[in-house]
């Protein structure tokens, strides 16, 4: 599964609003509002490319699969399904038109701290991403 780094970027951490969002409240998913820093890499055959570093905040009472799922491929017809939510992680299928199907998932260790990925079948190719929560937003643009 190709990711163009400007499709990660926009994927990763800017985009706030889901296509189907999952009909739960927010407020029973367990990570903090705020400022948070994400590394996304991609991995290609046991070959890590360089972390990119975006920023993003969130709000109080955000939909998680906008917010913390949102890192996927937002390009090339995917579409996410088997969408699982718990209160400490989230996992998903990714079926795309151009693409092998793939695995996706974030888990959280505490309210500040996430990992997740995306693994391609059969590929080699797998995308990682850590998130950390930094601070408080000072302002909706953030």
């Amino acid at each position: 599964m190709k990711l163009s780094l400007l499709a990660a970027i926009a994927a990763c951490a800017f985009a706030m609003t889901a296509a189907t969002p999952v009909h739960a409240d927010p407020g029973d998913f367990g990570a903090m509002p705020g400022l948070w820093k994400i590394l996304v890499r991609h991995v290609v055959n046991g070959k890590a490319g360089a972390p990119e570093v975006h920023w993003h905040c969130v709000d109080e009472g955000a939909d998680p699969w906008a917010t913390f799922a949102a890192w996927t491929p937002a390009e090339g017809d995917c579409t996410a399904t088997d969408r699982q939510r718990r209160t400490t992680s989230l996992a998903w299928k990714l079926s795309c038109k151009a693409d092998p199907p793939a695995s996706a998932h974030v888990d959280f260790d505490s309210a500040k701290h996430y990992t997740g990925s995306v693994t391609t079948e059969g590929r080699g190719e797998i995308t990682q991403v850590v998130g950390d929560r930094y601070a408080a937003c000072t302002s909706p643009q953030d």
